[in-house]
């Protein structure tokens, strides 16, 4: 085969698995995100979080390129552009945010279980950086402060010191990305278990040769 022709089937396979991985976390984002944040679920954000962070490190377990995660996350947010919700602004920037952040994981360090994790892990935190960014655009800097207050209030009203408030934060922040972690082992887990089983597929049914060796 040609290096054009390889190149071809490279770009043909690499657009095809982020439609395919794109339109998956899309819709699961208008219809089980939708429903989730309609029910007010505790950590919701942090879970939707898990579940593209899942998504995106199996999709690279099968397809190991540079580009790949950020490339999925843009179609990821265009589908959640048509859901029927009202704001939705909010969301597909964090879809692209959490794309990236996955992507910066995966595109520097080797696809073993603890690039997966912090891959999840770090996505699942850039909620919560998400929620402040978004408190400060549409409300300023004043919501910040009064957040801050609460905190230090919270702590107070526990009978304990204002840094009360700050660890009990400092909890939530470590428990989000306890569940991010989560979602990404488990897309590691999910990325292996696909390899093994088109590992065991007749020679014939194979990729061609080429198609993915030496993309990253």
């Amino acid at each position: 085969m040609s290096g054009m022709g390889e190149a071809r089937i490279r770009r043909e396979v690499f657009w095809a698995y982020v439609a395919a991985f794109g339109a998956l976390w899309g819709s699961l984002e208008i219809t089980l995100g939708s429903f989730v944040n309609a029910i007010r679920l505790p950590l919701s954000g942090a879970m939707l979080a898990a579940m593209g962070a899942a998504i995106l490190v199996s999709q690279r377990q099968l397809l190991p390129v540079r580009g790949l995660s950020l490339a999925t996350g843009v179609v990821a947010a265009l589908c959640k552009s048509i859901s029927p919700g009202g704001i939705i602004l909010g969301p597909m920037m964090g879809i692209l945010i959490e794309a990236l952040a996955v992507e910066l994981v995966l595109s520097t360090l080797p696809r073993f279980w603890f690039s997966a994790a912090l891959a999840g892990a770090l996505a699942a935190t850039c909620t919560i950086v998400q929620h402040v960014v978004t408190l400060w655009i549409y409300y300023g800097g004043r919501i910040i402060e009064l957040y801050i207050k609460a905190l230090e209030g919270a702590g107070e009203a526990l009978g304990l010191s204002a840094e009360a408030g700050w660890w009990a934060l400092a909890l939530v922040a470590l428990l989000v990305a306890s569940v991010g972690a989560l979602g990404g082992g488990l897309g590691r887990k999910l990325g292996v278990e696909a390899q093994r089983i088109l590992a065991q597929r007749p020679a014939e049914d194979q990729p061609e040769s080429g198609v993915v060796d030496g993309c990253v």
